[in-house]
This record gives structure tokens, C-alpha cells and sequence, in this order.
């Protein structure tokens, strides 16, 4: 077998792994498409505003339009803040539950694909099995393959130059599913 390119372990946090299933479930699950769901809702919503505002918001004259606003208003919440949220604690409830999210893995990235490993799991998963590499500033998030379709590695764990390598060598290796969230403003630059 060939030689590792990178080399490594991680143990995550409850925060990070419900990050990663928070982003994935953006990318993947009920939340995809949740811009345009709400977009829809709140154009519907400014439809029955318009429509109350040529009646002088005479509620009693147009009873329906207030509901379907209400609704509306309802809807894009859901979908933007809502829907997100409850992702996120759908992760924390699944690391909660998971013996093997909390123990550390070794990582070993080769050219074609790669393995993380512990005492009690090792998997193996090539680069084509990807549908989706996540970078942020806390962590790596790989999605794709059969089982454990969510791979989440924790960026603290990690040196400044791993952190490099591993974001350089997934650009390489991931060039169609690899995607860099906007970095975080530092709270002391301007």
C-alpha cells in the first residue's frame, strides 16, 4: 500500500459534530432548498400584504389574507431559523447516542482514498464516494458513501500546518465537491 499523505487523530466535540450535521443537513436534508421555500412563502406573504393594504387593512373584509400573511410569516421563519436549528440538535442528539462519535480515530488520507480507524471501527472511503467536502473555520465535513455518510473532523485538533494540508489536499482531491464557507470576522479587526 502506498504511503499516507497525511496522517493524523481527532476526537470531536458535541458542538462540532452537531455543526457538521447542521451543514449537511443544508446540504442534503429537509433545510436544502429551504432560500427558495422561503422566498416563495414571503413573496406570497408581501401578495396578501399588498392585497390588505388596497383594502385600507380592513381584516374583517379579508379574513383569508391576514391568515395566509400570518402563515407566511410563520413559513419563512421556519424554514430560515427554524428548520437549521432543529438540525443542529438532531446532531447533538445523535452524537448523545453514539458510543463511537466521542472516541478518537486515526485518519490517514491517501491519494485515492481515505481511512479513519479506532479500537472499534475502521472505515474505508474512496474520494468518488464524496458527494460533498465542507470547509469552516472550526472543522472538515465529508459527505457521502453507504454508512457514516457524515465524517466530521475537528479542526482544534490539528496543527496550523495539517489544517494547510488537509484543506490543500482536499481542493486537490475533492475539486467538484469541495466548498470553503466565508471565514469568520476576527472580533478585533475592522
Amino acid at each position: 500500500m502506498a504511503k499516507a499523505v497525511i496522517t493524523f487523530k481527532n476526537k470531536l466535540r458535541i458542538r462540532e459534530y452537531a455543526e457538521g450535521y447542521r451543514l449537511y443537513d443544508i446540504r442534503r436534508g429537509k433545510s436544502s432548498g429551504r432560500e427558495i421555500k422561503a422566498s416563495l412563502f414571503f413573496f406570497l406573504g408581501m401578495a396578501m400584504l399588498f392585497m390588505l393594504m388596497l383594502e385600507n387593512f380592513n381584516i374583517p373584509k379579508l379574513p383569508v389574507c391576514a391568515i395566509v400573511l400570518l402563515i407566511c410569516m410563520y413559513m419563512c421563519c421556519y424554514f430560515i431559523y427554524m428548520l437549521p436549528d432543529m438540525a443542529k440538535l438532531r446532531g447533538e442528539h445523535i452524537y448523545k447516542s453514539s458510543k463511537l462519535l466521542s472516541k478518537e480515530y486515526t485518519f490517514e488520507f491517501y491519494k485515492e482514498f481515505f481511512i479513519m480507524h479506532n479500537d472499534h471501527e475502521r472505515l474505508k472511503r474512496y474520494y468518488t464516494e464524496l458527494t460533498d467536502s465542507i470547509e469552516t473555520d472550526d472543522i472538515f465535513l465529508l459527505i457521502g458513501g453507504m454508512e457514516k455518510k457524515i465524517i466530521v473532523i475537528a479542526k482544534r485538533c490539528l496543527s496550523e500546518d495539517e489544517k494547510r494540508r488537509l484543506s490543500e489536499f482536499l481542493k486537490k482531491e475533492t475539486v467538484r465537491q469541495y466548498r470553503r464557507t466565508r471565514p469568520k470576522k476576527n472580533k478585533n479587526s475592522k
